[in-house]
C-alpha cells in the first residue's frame, strides 16, 4: 500500500496540477509526446517479418514415423529425425505423441521446413546425454572441455548466413531517427527491397553506442560493428528511404556502406514440443556441459512457439545477425534438477540479432540468466511473460534500445542481476526500456544507472528525469499504454 501510494504521490508531483495520469511524459497518452529522435526507440518492427505478417500454418508432407523413428522413449531416433530432414524440402514435419530419444546434435542449414509436435504434453524429445558427452571437443587451445558449451551450442542448431553483397557506399551523414540515406549509386536496390547497413569502428564508435562511455578492451578488440536490415520505401536518384528509422547515427568515419539482404535459411519453424534433459546436476557457472535446447545463428524470420525446456543448461539462443524471428509460448522449468538457480541462460539474444519478438514466455525455474541480452543485439522485444524471479540480464559487449514490457517478474530482488566480464565495457548501451515491470515488491533490486535507460512503470523506485541519464517514471500500476510495443505499432499503423 505505501508503494502505490508514494507513486501516485511521485507522479502528481510530476504531473504539475494534482492529476494522476497513468502515461509517461515520453509517450503521452496515445504517441504525442513522441517521436523517433526522441530517447523511447522505436520498438514496432520487432518480430516474424517486421511484425507485418502472420506466421503461416503450413501442411504437413512426412512424418518422422516415415523415416524410422518409434517414440517409445527407448529406441534411438536420431537418424529418423536427420533422415526426414534431409528428405524435406518444404512443408511441416509431423513429429507424433511419443517420446523421442535424441542422442546426437541435429544441424539445420535451410529453411522452409517446420519440425510440429502434437504439443508439449505429448511430443517430447528426450535428451539423455550433454553435448559434452557426445561430441568431446577439441582441448588442444588449452580451453577447459565444458567451455565449449557453456555458450553453445544446442542439439537443435540451426545455422544460415547472409549472403548479401556490397551494392554502394552512403556519401552523406544521417542522424538517428532519420529515414534516407544518400548513397554514390543507388545500383540495383528498388522499392520493396530489404538491404542492410554496416558501419564499423573502433573506440569512436563504442563510446557513441555508450553514450560517452568506454565500450571496454575485450568490445574493442571484437571490432565494433553496426549491421542493421531495413525495408526499402522509395528510390530517387542516390537516395534511398528507408521504412523505419535509423537507431543510431550514420557518419563517414564509420565508412558506412549499403548490403544486399540474401539470408540463407529463413521460414523455419519449431512447434508443438518438449526437450527434456535428464536432471542431472547442474555444473558450476561457466563449465556447464551442454544441456542446450536450440541455437537458431543467422537466420531470418523463423520462429519458435508452443516449447517446453526441462532442466536445461540453456533453452534458446539467437545469434549471429539473426532478425525478425518469433519466439513465443516457451515454458522452462526444472522437474529433477534442484538449487537456487537450475540453468544458465533461458533466453540469450546476441551478436547483432536483430528485432526479435520473444513473447507469452514463462520461466518458471531460475537461471543464472532469464532473459540475457549481449553482443550488440538490439530492437528486440520481451513481452507479456513471466518468471519466479526474473533476471533482465545486460550481459555488456553493447546491447542497445532492447525492450521488456507487460512483464509479471515475480521477485524483484534480483531484477537487474547482471553478468560479463567487467572489460567488456557497462552492462548495456544506450537506451535499454523497461516499461510495466510488476513484482512481488519485497526487496526491489536497485536501479542500474545505464547509459540513457528508460524505467516505466515499475513501482517502488523514486521519480528520475535525467534529459540525457536515468529515467525513472513510476507511474500508476498499471501505466498507460500497459504495452509499449502494442501502442508503437497502432500508432504506426494507424493512418495506412
Amino acid at each position: 500500500m505505501k508503494l502505490c501510494m508514494l507513486s501516485l504521490f511521485l507522479f502528481c508531483c510530476a504531473a504539475g496540477d494534482g492529476i494522476a495520469r497513468p502515461y509517461s511524459a515520453l509517450w503521452g497518452k496515445g504517441g504525442e509526446e513522441w517521436s523517433p529522435q526522441s530517447r523511447l526507440p522505436d520498438f514496432s518492427f520487432a518480430g516474424y517479418h517486421s511484425g507485418e505478417k502472420v506466421i503461416p500454418e503450413i501442411p504437413v508432407v512426412a512424418s518422422v514415423r516415415d523415416y524410422g523413428a518409434v517414440g517409445d522413449g527407448r529406441h534411438d531416433d536420431t537418424q529418423a529425425f536427420i533422415d526426414a530432414i534431409e528428405a524435406v524440402d518444404a512443408g511441416a514435419i509431423d513429429i507424433p505423441a511419443g517420446r523421442y530419444v535424441l542422442t546426437d546434435r541435429i544441424r539445420i542449414e535451410k529453411g522452409g521446413i517446420v519440425l510440429r509436435g502434437a504439443g508439449p504434453d505429448q511430443s517430447v524429445l528426450v535428451i539423455p546425454k550433454s553435448l559434452l558427452q557426445v561430441i568431446p571437443p577439441d582441448t588442444s587451445r588449452g580451453r577447459a572441455p565444458a567451455e565449449h558449451y557453456s555458450f553453445g551450442p544446442a542439439f537443435f542448431d540451426i545455422r544460415g548466413r547472409d549472403n548479401g553483397q556490397k551494392i554502394t557506399e552512403v556519401t552523406r551523414p544521417a542522424l538517428r531517427g532519420d529515414r534516407v540515406l544518400v548513397c554514390a549509386d543507388v545500383g540495383v536496390v528498388k522499392a520493396g527491397d530489404m538491404v542492410r547497413l554496416l558501419m564499423q569502428g573502433g573506440s569512436s564508435l563504442g563510446r557513441y553506442l555508450h553514450d560517452g562511455q568506454d565500450a571496454g578492451e575485450d568490445t574493442l578488440r571484437r571490432n565494433i560493428r553496426v549491421d542493421w536490415a531495413a525495408r526499402v520505401v522509395r528510390v530517387a536518384g542516390n537516395e534511398i528511404e528507408v521504412d523505419r528509422p535509423l537507431r543510431v547515427d550514420v557518419r563517414m568515419e564509420w565508412q558506412p556502406e549499403i548490403y544486399g539482404f540474401e539470408p540463407s535459411v529463413e521460414e523455419l519453424g519449431i512447434e508443438g514440443l518438449s526437450f527434456e534433459f535428464p536432471g542431472v546436476p547442474k555444473k558450476k557457472h561457466l563449465v556447464e556441459e551442454g544441456f542446450n535446447a536450440i541455437q537458431m545463428t543467422g537466420v531470418v524470420n523463423c520462429w519458435v512457439r508452443n516449447v517446453r525446456i526441462v532442466d536445461a543448461d540453456m533453452g534458446i539462443k539467437l545469434t549471429a545477425r539473426t532478425r525478425f524471428c518469433h519466439i513465443e509460448g516457451m515454458e522452462f522449468v526444472a522437474a529433477k534438477r534442484e538449487g537456487r538457480t537450475t540453468g544458465h541462460h533461458a533466453i540469450w539474444i546476441a551478436g547483432n540479432s536483430q528485432e526479435n519478438m520473444v513473447i507469452d514466455f514463462r520461466v518458471a525455474t531460475p537461471y543464472v540468466h532469464d532473459l540475457s541480452l549481449e553482443g550488440f543485439a538490439y530492437g528486440n522485444v520481451f513481452r507479456k511473460g513471466s518468471g519466479v524471479m526474473l533476471n533482465l540480464d545486460h550481459h555488456r559487449n553493447g546491447p542497445y534500445e532492447n525492450l521488456f514490457t507487460d512483464i509479471d517478474a515475480g521477485s524483484g530482488r534480483r531484477l537487474w542481476n547482471s553478468g560479463g566480464s567487467s572489460n567488456r565495457g557497462p552492462h548495456s548501451a544506450v537506451r535499454t526500456t523497461v516499461w510495466n515491470i510488476r513484482h512481488a515488491g519485497e526487496d526491489l533490486d536497485q536501479a542500474p544507472d545505464w547509459p540513457q535507460i528508460n524505467i516505466v512503470g515499475v513501482v517502488g523506485y523514486e521519480a528520475e528525469k535525467t534529459l540525457n541519464a536515468r529515467w525513472i517514471e513510476p507511474l500508476l500500476d498499471p501505466p498507460v499504454p500497459a504495452d509499449l510495443y502494442e501502442a508503437q505499432v497502432r500508432l504506426r499503423t494507424r493512418d495506412k
